[in-house]
Protein backbone atom coordinates (compact mmCIF):
# COMPACT_ATOMS: atom_id res chain seq x y z
CA UNK A 1 0.00 0.00 0.00
CA UNK A 2 2.50 2.43 0.47
CA UNK A 3 4.19 1.92 -2.69
CA UNK A 4 1.30 2.87 -4.19
CA UNK A 5 0.64 5.53 -1.85
CA UNK A 6 4.04 7.18 -3.41
CA UNK A 7 2.81 5.99 -7.15
CA UNK A 8 0.12 8.32 -6.72
CA UNK A 9 2.03 11.11 -5.21
CA UNK A 10 5.09 11.18 -7.60
CA UNK A 11 2.22 10.79 -10.42
CA UNK A 12 0.43 13.73 -8.88
CA UNK A 13 3.97 15.84 -8.75
CA UNK A 14 4.71 14.88 -12.53
CA UNK A 15 1.01 16.24 -13.58
CA UNK A 16 1.59 19.43 -11.69
CA UNK A 17 5.10 19.60 -12.69
CA UNK A 18 4.06 19.87 -16.57
CA UNK A 19 0.34 21.72 -16.06
CA UNK A 20 3.29 24.56 -14.39
CA UNK A 21 5.66 24.28 -17.43
CA UNK A 22 2.57 24.98 -19.75
CA UNK A 23 1.23 27.37 -17.54
CA UNK A 24 4.20 29.34 -17.79
CA UNK A 25 5.00 28.67 -21.41
CA UNK A 26 1.93 30.20 -22.36
CA UNK A 27 2.71 33.16 -20.32
CA UNK A 28 6.07 33.60 -21.83
CA UNK A 29 4.26 33.88 -25.65
CA UNK A 30 1.54 36.27 -23.63
CA UNK A 31 4.56 38.48 -22.74
CA UNK A 32 6.45 38.28 -25.68
CA UNK A 33 3.04 38.92 -27.91
CA UNK A 34 2.67 42.19 -25.85
CA UNK A 35 5.97 43.29 -26.19
CA UNK A 36 5.89 43.56 -29.63
CA UNK A 37 2.75 45.65 -30.02
CA UNK A 38 3.39 48.70 -27.88
CA UNK A 39 0.35 50.45 -25.76
CA UNK A 40 -0.57 53.80 -27.42
CA UNK A 41 0.77 55.61 -24.43
CA UNK A 42 3.89 53.78 -24.56
CA UNK A 43 4.28 55.01 -28.82
CA UNK A 44 2.79 58.16 -28.04
CA UNK A 45 5.39 58.76 -24.79
CA UNK A 46 8.43 57.52 -27.53
CA UNK A 47 7.08 60.14 -30.18
CA UNK A 48 6.99 62.74 -27.56
CA UNK A 49 10.60 62.05 -26.58
CA UNK A 50 12.02 62.50 -30.14
CA UNK A 51 10.60 65.62 -30.59
CA UNK A 52 11.79 66.53 -26.93
CA UNK A 53 15.93 65.72 -28.20
CA UNK A 54 14.95 67.04 -31.74
CA UNK A 55 13.53 70.21 -30.31
CA UNK A 56 16.61 70.07 -27.99
CA UNK A 57 19.22 69.98 -30.64
CA UNK A 58 17.26 73.26 -32.43
CA UNK A 59 17.45 75.04 -29.26
CA UNK A 60 21.06 73.76 -28.82
CA UNK A 61 21.86 74.83 -32.65
CA UNK A 62 19.75 78.40 -31.76
CA UNK A 63 22.22 79.42 -28.92
CA UNK A 64 25.18 78.58 -30.63
CA UNK A 65 23.94 80.72 -33.63
CA UNK A 66 23.11 83.63 -31.67
CA UNK A 67 26.37 83.35 -30.00
CA UNK A 68 28.51 83.13 -33.18
CA UNK A 69 26.27 86.28 -34.34
CA UNK A 70 27.12 87.93 -30.62
CA UNK A 71 30.88 87.52 -31.71
CA UNK A 72 30.48 88.73 -35.09
CA UNK A 73 31.74 85.34 -35.79
CA UNK A 74 29.68 85.34 -38.85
Amino acid sequence: MFNDWCYVRLRDRTVRERELDELMSERQRQVSKAACKLSLRARMARRLFALAVAAEKEETWRVVWERLGAKGGL
